[in-house]
């Protein structure tokens, strides 16, 4: 869903930053989730309505012949993994209003440069299209709510009095590609971790078990979940 800029904002911004050569306001406003932009990666398509847990993690049910449950590892797998270009979201750690400035093509480098960047194939580009018209990187935010034009002056007078003013680049797009990588393995991780706990949910007694038995199924589920030097918790 796409979020709608107040006029006045819109028309503050364009008359108080400037233009660029194309016509376009040097600075804009928007929700962090409605940026996209394309790049390539490694993508893997899943069925529909398989949960994180089923794509390749762990599978428990009842166990009614001892302490625990039994566990095993899920058999899905993608319906396919290709290398290509996508669009992405270009901010998904940055949920709210975040404030863009535009910076020239000659921010990002020569395209020799920008196309340097390759994908784990080793030769699809992997910051996709040059920009050749420019593009605007993200310099404050984000916020829950859409800052005031009060606030928005205030911001990009700091900037422009601020000497060590961030600028876009090639290697500043490809460190960004990396914390998203970064950032999506950590939010797949998180979910993966609260679907174990539901389905435990009923059978966790053997996780605070001192029995013999509960400790043998401790230590299965450390063996073959290739956590055997780890104590395994409460998951």
């Amino acid at each position: 869903m796409s979020h709608i800029v107040p006029r006045a904002t819109q028309r503050f911004l364009t008359s108080y930053g400037g233009t660029n050569p194309f016509g376009k306001p040097r600075w804009r406003l928007l929700v962090g989730s409605d940026r996209l932009v394309k790049e390539s990666g490694v993508y893997r398509d899943w069925a529909p309505g398989l949960s994180t847990a089923e794509k390749g993690g762990l599978n428990f049910e009842a166990n009614p012949d001892a302490p625990g449950c039994n566990f095993s590892r899920h058999d899905n797998r993608p319906i396919r993994v290709v290398t290509e270009m996508r669009e992405v979201k270009k901010y998904p750690h940055a949920p709210g209003w975040v404030l863009e400035r535009w910076f020239p093509a000659s921010s990002y480098g020569t395209q020799a440069e920008w196309y340097s960047y390759k994908a784990v194939d080793g030769f699809t580009p992997m910051l996709g299209p040059y920009p050749e018209c420019g593009d605007y990187e993200m310099i404050f935010g984000p916020w829950p709510k859409a800052p005031t034009t009060d606030t928005l002056q205030d911001l990009i007078a700091q900037y422009s009095a601020d000497i060590n003013n961030r600028r876009g680049s090639a290697e500043s797009r490809a460190q960004e590609y990396l914390l998203r990588f970064q950032y999506e393995e950590e939010q797949a991780e998180a979910k993966r971790k609260i679907e174990y706990d539901a389905m435990m949910r009923d059978h966790i007694s053997p996780l605070h078990s001192s029995s013999l038995a509960a400790s043998r199924w401790r230590q299965d589920l450390a063996r073959r979940t290739g956590n055997a030097n780890e104590h395994i918790g409460i998951l």
